[in-house]
């Protein structure tokens, strides 16, 4: 049993290991010891195991006591040991990091700041720790080691995988697609936040329709590959016959770079004056 002959509260726990009350209160929160009940914090099994007790107190009311001990446990002198930031993750779910910092943003876990990534309310729920960097300050997050196991993270990467709901022609936004190419570029689309329509017909007298537009910056990307159907190459080659004529905006994709995407469409992008 951990030694209760020598004690101390939250708030002096805080200040014996240099951090602010308020980050002590969230770290024994994200650690499963203390949990927030009826405006008050309570302790979880797993704090009473680590020694915390209740004390009564005419002046405070009920609060949580901690044995002296408890400073020099690990969690709490190295609350980051079992936390890893982008890059590890990345590498541990096999996807770049910049597509799953999208992909945190588009599960509403974190917020682009003016420099660097905050957490959001639902990204601290699922165990994320907002840090900043020591000499820059730029706010960045740190992730527990168990979040490659989340579910809602798992099903979402299923669906930027395999198609959405199982459907292999199903982007994550919605769009029904021809070919799993076409469901590449529209997710990566969807990630990079650029709005973008699927199949739009071209302003021409002739019903000809683009693989995909982009309205805001009157921009076309055009995929040609394997995942066309050789009937509809006359076709294709109409709709940019028509596009050069219109002088509009176009990007064209092929296999190769379907599988270097997240490297050559930004380049290409970069060209039409939109930075990802």
């Amino acid at each position: 049993m951990p030694d209760v002959s020598h004690s101390l509260s939250t708030s002096a726990l805080a200040k014996r290991l240099g951090k602010t009350t308020k980050q002590m209160f969230s770290e024994l929160e994200q650690l499963g010891w203390i949990a927030r009940k009826a405006e008050t914090w309570a302790l979880t099994a797993k704090g009473e195991f680590e020694g915390g007790k209740y004390r009564e107190s005419t002046k405070f009311g009920r609060y949580i006591i901690w044995p002296d001990s408890i400073t020099k446990h690990k969690a709490l002198v190295q609350p980051d040991a079992n936390r890893m930031g982008i890059r590890e993750l990345s590498k541990s779910l096999q996807l770049s990091t910049k597509m799953l910092e999208r992909l945190l943003q588009e599960l509403g876990w974190v917020k682009a700041g003016r420099k660097g990534w905050l957490l959001t309310a639902a990204g601290n729920s699922v165990g994320g720790c907002q840090r900043e960097d020591s000499v820059s300050g730029i706010p960045f997050v740190l992730w527990p080691s168990e979040l490659v196991e989340n579910l809602v993270l798992s099903e979402r990467l299923r669906s930027f995988d395999e198609g959405a709901q199982g459907d292999a022609s199903l982007c994550c936004d919605g769009h029904k697609v021809d070919c799993n190419a076409e469901r590449v570029i529209d997710n990566w689309l969807y990630f990079a936040g650029l709005m973008h329509a699927y199949k739009r017909r071209l302003p021409d007298e002739e019903e000809l329709y683009a693989d995909f537009y982009l309205p805001q910056h009157h921009l076309y990307i055009e995929y040609w590959g394997e995942g066309n159907i050789k009937q509809n190459l006359v076709l294709k080659m109409k709709k940019k016959e028509t596009l050069l004529s219109m002088n509009a905006n176009l990007i064209e994709i092929n296999d190769e770079d379907i599988e270097h995407l997240e490297e050559v469409l930004p380049r290409l992008l970069l060209k039409y004056d939109i930075e990802i």
